[in-house]
This record gives structure tokens, sequence and C-alpha cells, in this order.
């Protein structure tokens, strides 16, 4: 005779595969997570290096055009 709760009390051995379910699981929740740290991070350096860029395009000065170079004096021989 089998009582109404065997189904619930009945425990199942952990397999291989259910291990290795758990641990693929996990590391791709860790992996996943830290795509999305370094994705933050690099949108904040992005808008940082832009930042800077538009400050020190605003205050450069134009290039002063660039001196010919001065020849050498050829020697008669």
């Amino acid at each position: 005779m089998t009582t109404p709760y065997a189904d619930l009390l009945r425990t199942t051995p952990k397999t291989a595969q259910s291990r290795a379910e758990i641990t693929d699981s996990t590391v791709r929740s860790l992996l996943d997570e830290e795509a999305v740290e370094r994705s933050a991070q690099l949108k904040s350096l992005r808008e940082a290096r832009l930042a800077m860029e538009a400050k020190t395009a605003a205050v450069a000065k134009p290039a002063a055009p660039k001196k010919p170079r001065a020849r050498k004096p050829i020697s008669v021989s």
C-alpha cells in the first residue's frame, strides 16, 4: 500500500548531468553579470572620453603652418 505522500517524500539522487546543468547555469549567470558591468563601465568611459575631447577641441588653437626647411648650400668644387 502506498501513501499519498510517497511521491513528495521520495528523494531522487543528483545525477552528474543535473550537477553539470547547475554549474553551467551558475557560470552563465556570472558571465552575464560581468558583461553587464563591463558594458556599463565602457559606457561611462566613452562618455568621459567624448566630454574630454569636446573640451579640448573647444580650447585647442589652430596649428601654425610649418615653415619650409632650409636647404643645405650646394658646395661647388
